[in-house]
């Protein structure tokens, strides 16, 4: 048998070139060995390949089953407690990524909301600013001071109104009250 091996070594590697794989992945048919033998150029080789004589063998089975299922059960919270840690809190999720997230969040949300018409460029500079500021802990804060801001600058603007009404009304008396007198006056001095 050692000796076939020796014979067969070019036809092996001829085979494994054709093939496109490895030596250890070419079997070759043990009943065969004369026929291989004759076997010189890369077309004969083809043509054992062809007919079965020599065979590419399958490639080996690497699953990743167990890999998935274990993937699974760690995105359920399974099999990370303390003893399962390697590298420190802030090695396996940095601040700084924590921080870059919400960030991102909260600014997305505000060039959503400006780009809506939800909040006008003002009040958008000043909320970009306080979030850079860290004066949002998550979404749901930004959304609350939001609408409390907008609510906070209707009751002022009604109050303003109601002010500039106020005004305009009193202005409009004195000018009625100072038209009588004058009225009055104009009588007295006719009389």
């Amino acid at each position: 048998m050692f000796l076939n091996r020796a014979t067969l070594r070019t036809q092996k590697r001829l085979a494994a070139a054709v093939a496109g794989v490895g030596k250890r992945k070419i079997w070759m048919d043990p009943s065969s060995v004369s026929e291989i033998k004759e076997a010189s150029s890369r077309q004969a080789i083809r043509k054992l390949i062809k007919n079965s004589v020599i065979v590419k063998k399958a490639e080996t089975v690497h699953s990743r089953s167990r890999t998935r299922a274990m993937k699974e059960s760690k995105q359920n919270g399974r099999h990370t407690g303390y003893g399962k840690r390697k590298g420190t809190a802030e090695a396996r999720l940095p601040s700084q990524v924590v921080w870059i997230r919400r960030l991102r969040v909260l600014r997305r949300l505000l060039s959503k909301y400006r780009d809506s018409g939800k909040i006008d460029r003002h009040l958008y500079h000043s909320l970009y600013k306080a979030a850079k500021g860290n004066a949002f802990k998550h979404k749901r804060a930004l959304v609350e001071h939001i609408i409390q801001a907008k609510a906070d600058a209707s009751r002022e603007n009604a109050l303003k109104e109601e002010a500039e009404a106020r005004r305009i009304k009193n202005r409009a008396l004195r000018e009625r009250r100072a038209q009588r007198q004058a009225e009055k006056q104009e009588a007295l001095l006719k009389e």
